[in-house]
């Protein structure tokens, strides 16, 4: 069982799986990746007929993914192969619902893969003589690869598998004809074009910030996670020299190993107070989670975080709050709706990471699978549980669960076999503030349970059918 506790300085991250074929954000700036790209493509196109994996690593903020998602979506790539298909691997995930997420994107397939069905066999079946292209972003281990990497058929149709990770010796392992691509850093020209595309937006630079602006890129060392949390923050500065050199100046004393995690710190500092806690619930969030706007933001309602302060309503206001965070970068969209509205969004690995540890070192929560009702949990914090498979055996077979007023919050990751058990154990949660499942079968005994939640802000269910007898 995966444990996640925020309440050591070392945090381990995610205990939930993430399948989705999700890009970090949309519309996003791509500089200085053009020649890095083109070597990738031409690999992809006039390499080996053989299958090759192609592994692109680098430290995290490089942009890694970015240039992946540059060559999957090329044209030449597009027309191209037969097929195609992106998912997120990270650092827990699920085999079966992994390889399901693949097989849907290359047949088109929407529905639910039944249990019982071989989804191994099925996809290399419906890949074996077709011409694919499959890219796994952000893989952790080599034994993710050797669980996927079987199901990819070796035939000489010049299929490519596409790899992202932090990790070189994962890439070597990975190896097959192409050497892994590291990822190199941007030029302080390539910096300063990329600063200034998101600080202005198209317009012209004034003269008098030419200097301290590339004072400012020269200074995130050419990491292009840095230079767009940067951005988020300048942008919102008025346009001074003196303020400028000041954040650059700031910048100058990190060292670079440390970066990401003080630039974060730096882009956090920044936030009204209102936005600290808005930002760090959202990494108590699985890795990649795509995290639906709509119930995110009615948790913060829930949390108290959201003030309808200088607003016609709490809506508007929490809105209003995950606008600030978008245009900060700090957080980006995953999924637009058609008519432009954000319909998902989602944490860097680097901004989730920032997240977890300031969780723990401001005890605002603790992030625990599953809970033990043996150790120790600090009174000043509160525990989070994903309500999963693990967790509900603990339930029906445990007796001892807390009787001190300690809170509890049950995540909208509700990932259980049979969702019918969910609402009765909820009574053994007696203290749960916020609770989100989609998809339960309410038993008869739905309304006790709901009853017996004395401390419940919140109660989002979703149900077939329901009867109001």
């Amino acid at each position: 069982m995966d444990v996640v506790e925020t309440c050591e300085e070392e945090t381990l991250c995610s205990g939930t799986p993430s399948t989705k074929h999700s890009f970090p954000s949309i519309e996003e700036e791509v500089v200085g990746f053009e020649k890095d790209a083109e070597s990738i493509i031409k690999k992809m196109i006039q390499g080996t007929k053989e299958l090759d994996v192609i592994s692109i690593y680098g430290m995290p903020g490089l942009g890694k993914t970015t240039l992946a998602r540059k060559v999957y979506n090329n044209p030449s790539i597009v027309n191209y192969f037969d097929v195609k298909a992106w998912c997120s691997v990270s650092q827990a995930y699920n085999r079966i619902k992994l390889l399901g997420e693949i097989f849907n994107q290359v047949t088109g397939y929407k529905s639910e893969i039944d249990d019982d069905v071989d989804i191994a066999d099925k996809l290399q079946k419906t890949l074996k003589g077709r011409r694919y292209l499959i890219v796994l972003d952000d893989i952790w281990k080599v034994e993710a690869w050797e669980d996927l990497g079987l199901c990819f058929p070796k035939g000489e149709d010049g299929s490519r598998v596409m790899v992202t990770t932090r990790i070189e010796e994962v890439a070597k392992h990975l190896q097959h004809c192409s050497d892994p691509y590291s990822l190199r850093f941007l030029t302080l020209e390539e910096s300063w074009e990329l600063l200034q595309k998101k600080v202005f937006q198209g317009e012209s630079c004034p003269p008098n910030l030419q200097g301290p602006g590339l004072k400012v890129a020269q200074h995130c060392k050419g990491l292009p996670l840095v230079i767009v949390l940067i951005a988020g923050i300048i942008g919102k500065m008025e346009r001074q020299e003196s303020l400028w050199l000041e954040v650059a100046n700031d910048l100058s004393s990190h060292a670079l190993g440390e970066q990401s995690m003080n630039v974060i710190q730096s882009s956090y500092d920044h936030l009204e107070d209102h936005l600290k806690p808005c930002l760090l619930y959202m990494g108590l969030f699985p890795e990649d989670f795509k995290i639906p706007v709509y119930d995110l933001q009615k948790l913060w309602m829930a949390e108290e975080f959201v003030l309808n302060v200088g607003t016609e309503n709490m809506e508007e206001a929490a809105r209003v709050c995950l606008n600030d965070l978008l245009n900060r970068s700090l957080v980006m969209v995953s999924e637009k709706r058609i008519d432009g509205d954000v319909e998902c969004c989602t944490l860097h690995d680097v901004v989730r990471e920032f997240c977890c540890r300031k969780l723990a070192k401001e005890n605002f929560m603790q992030l625990t699978v599953p809970y033990n009702p043996y150790r120790h949990y600090s009174k000043k914090s509160r525990l989070c549980i994903y309500i999963h498979d693990d967790l509900v055996e603990d339930l029906i077979h445990s007796e001892y669960w807390p009787h001190k007023p300690m809170e509890f919050i049950a995540h909208p990751k509700c990932n259980t076999r049979d969702p019918s058990v969910t609402l009765p154990l909820l009574a053994k949660l007696r203290f749960v503030q916020a609770f989100h499942s989609l998809d339960v079968k309410l038993p008869s005994s739905w309304v006790m349970a709901v009853q017996s939640l004395t401390h419940l802000r919140y109660l989002a269910i979703s149900v077939e059918e329901f009867d109001f007898k």
